[in-house]
């Protein structure tokens, strides 16, 4: 298995810096820790930044919640999503399935549930 390039979105201090660590145990790299979604598609969009997998909130600060920047990102790039909400209604989950949506966990997430999605072949 080969580390693969992340880029975290977390506007929750303490679970952007949790969820990187937990990445970083797991063997893989932060390319960027962003906290709002225009953060994350100016970074994203930079073709000179290699990402190959973006750990997302649904929620965040800003005037775009997590889904509408990944819909932003995959008109110019497929980089898969794994989505982290505190919030799992169905009307959530269904607009992200209509991303590159890689998994849909419920915060916070933990280190094992995160090895299985990212690892897994």
């Amino acid at each position: 298995m080969s580390a693969k390039k992340i880029l975290i979105v977390e506007d929750d201090l303490i679970l952007l810096l949790l969820n990187k660590k937990f990445i970083q145990l797991l063997g893989h790299v932060v390319v960027k820790a962003v906290k709002s979604g225009e953060e994350a598609i100016e970074f994203a969009l930079n073709e000179d930044n290699e990402i190959d997998l973006i750990l997302i909130d649904v929620r965040l600060r800003g005037k775009i919640d997590g889904i509408i920047a990944m819909v932003e990102i995959n008109k110019s790039r497929k980089i898969p999503a794994i989505y982290v909400t505190g919030n799992s209604n169905k009307e959530i989950k269904e607009r992200a399935e209509m991303t590159n949506m890689l998994a849909f966990c419920i915060k916070p997430v933990s280190l094992n549930e995160l090895e299985l999605i990212i690892d897994k072949p």
